[in-house]
């Protein structure tokens, strides 16, 4: 059958693009700084290259101000360091280099902090609209909380009917399994479902530690076809998994929600999708 394809990049939050950037940031910082002690330097310039480590660290967690702020303590440190200059043959001697490095902290801290804060805002949108499972290249939760929602109202104003195919995999069974396999066959399990649905289902993963949960949503598909599809769904996967020596003790579990016959079951199986939802995107449900 024609599948529906997701494609998507893998999300990255804020806070891990903050430590990669400041680990590359401080890498660069540190690398400038060693190779101007190795040129024989002198120190209040070798430490005026450090002195943008506190301004980075500022304007990655507090923006705009934090850089602007870092930059004029930078600067003020910078002063210092040269004190003994201006006191012996006065401000105006030194005046330029004083100038020009407070500009440049300033400016770093400014533009930087700047920059941090669109990288925040444009990585908080990506996050709130994320709807494609990294795992597995399905669907996710929350995917699943808004189509269901979506086919809910449909099947309310149409008087039409819609199924849910719900099959569990314990994440015990891949106890024991290399991370490289598990992530290849995770890949390779979402592939099999995208090439298992028709074009208008709905293929989703998520998992909330205990279980790698699969959904199906069905439009225009009564009870009988959604438990045929599942009973069918489950002898596939099952030797499927049993050839990547993927298998554990006990079935999987199944589910098969018809809508409207099971629409208490269908509030069960969003509030099970919202708590996942959750806790993949915590910053939208503060």
């Amino acid at each position: 059958m024609a599948a529906a394809t997701a494609t998507g990049a893998k999300t990255l939050n804020y806070q891990t693009a903050r430590l990669l950037a400041g680990g590359m940031g401080l890498a660069i910082i540190v690398v400038l700084a060693v190779v101007q002690s190795a040129l024989h330097v002198e120190f209040p310039e070798i430490a005026a290259v450090l002195l943008f480590v506190p301004i980075f660290v500022a304007l990655l967690y507090w923006d705009v101000v934090g850089g602007l702020v870092g930059g004029i303590l930078a600067s003020a440190v910078y002063v210092a360091l040269r004190w003994s200059a201006i006191d012996s043959v006065g401000f105006g001697t030194v005046s330029g280099l004083v100038m020009q490095k407070a500009f440049a902290f300033i400016v770093f801290g400014v533009i930087g902090g700047f920059a941090s804060r669109q990288l925040r805002s444009s990585l908080d949108k990506l996050d709130l609209y994320d709807q494609i499972d990294d795992a597995t290249g399905l669907f996710n939760a929350r995917f699943l909380l808004q189509e269901t929602d979506l086919e809910t109202a449909r099947a309310k104003r149409y008087e039409s009917v819609f199924g849910v195919s719900v099959v569990d995999i314990p994440v015990a069974w891949f106890s024991g399994v290399p991370r490289k396999k598990r992530d290849k066959v995770l890949k390779e399990l979402g592939d099999l479902l995208t090439t298992s649905v028709r074009a208008v289902d709905r293929a989703v993963h998520a998992e909330d530690g205990s279980m790698h949960h699969l959904a199906v949503v069905l439009p225009e598909t009564g009870p009988e076809g959604a438990r045929i599809f599942t009973g069918k769904l489950t002898e596939q996967i099952v030797p499927w998994l049993e050839k990547r020596d993927i298998r554990g003790t006990g079935d999987l579990h199944t589910a098969t929600i018809a809508f409207p016959e099971d629409e208490a079951e269908l509030v069960r199986l969003r509030q099970k999708f919202a708590a996942i939802d959750e806790a993949e995107h915590p910053l939208h449900h503060a």
